[in-house]
């Protein structure tokens, strides 16, 4: 275990490398949002799944599964600071307008410390694709074209509609800024609210597997 850094209270921030380093990346991130802890749940689950079983992965999961402890603790969106880690990114379209409290995107881009601990190893790592997992409308939401593929990949057992718009503007967000600062794919996983870890499991962990067995 691994540590990406500091959230804005203080507490520690951590990942876990499963597979060989040397290979192709690809980031399985949850818990952006404290008031849904079933995105994280589903990273937990994957680590401990596959554990010991990465012989046969032809991609490295750098997985985080507590992405905003302070939110996690409070059951509340935002992080510590009161700002929505999914709205802070150094992308191009990065501004200071949002619609309530909740989507405050902070000061200014990157002015929270989660962001800059993920912004540096998205950077050092240069992963193929980034997983972000939420809960919402049920929906595989990619941004990008680049990023359909994979997206198809993960709605295979899902149940629920592959997206190209959330509905609204996100800028800011984790998917932009993959689209227009890293040049990677991005694809927001939004499992059902309240979904049982089993279910969830079921809609999209062997999907994440195969990509990691698969590679970009």
């Amino acid at each position: 275990m691994e540590i990406l850094g500091q959230s804005a209270l203080g507490t520690d921030i951590h990942y876990t490398l499963l597979g060989d380093t040397n290979l192709p990346k690809f980031v399985l991130l949850g818990g952006i949002h404290g008031d849904e802890p079933e995105g994280s749940k589903i990273v937990f689950d994957f680590i401990e799944f596959a554990k010991g079983k990465t012989e046969d992965f032809r991609a490295c999961v750098i997985a985080v599964p507590s992405y905003n402890p302070d939110g996690l603790a409070k059951n509340e969106r935002t992080n510590g600071n009161g700002v929505d880690l999914n709205r802070n990114f150094p992308s191009s379209d990065w501004n200071i307008e949002h619609r309530a409290p909740r989507y405050y995107p902070g000061p200014n881009p990157s002015s929270e410390s989660e962001t800059r601990g993920l912004v540096s190893l998205l950077n050092k790592l240069k992963p193929f694709l980034v997983i972000h997992c939420h809960t919402y409308i049920p929906q595989i939401n990619y941004t990008g074209i680049e990023s359909k593929v994979w997206a198809q990949i993960l709605a295979k057992d899902f149940g629920h509609p592959v997206t190209e718009d959330i509905g609204y503007p996100t800028p800011g967000s984790l998917g932009q800024y993959c689209l227009h600062n890293l040049k990677a794919a991005c694809v927001c996983i939004e499992l059902p609210e309240e979904v049982a870890p089993d279910v969830a499991w079921r809609m999209v962990g062997p999907s994440i597997l195969e990509i990691a067995r698969s590679g970009p």
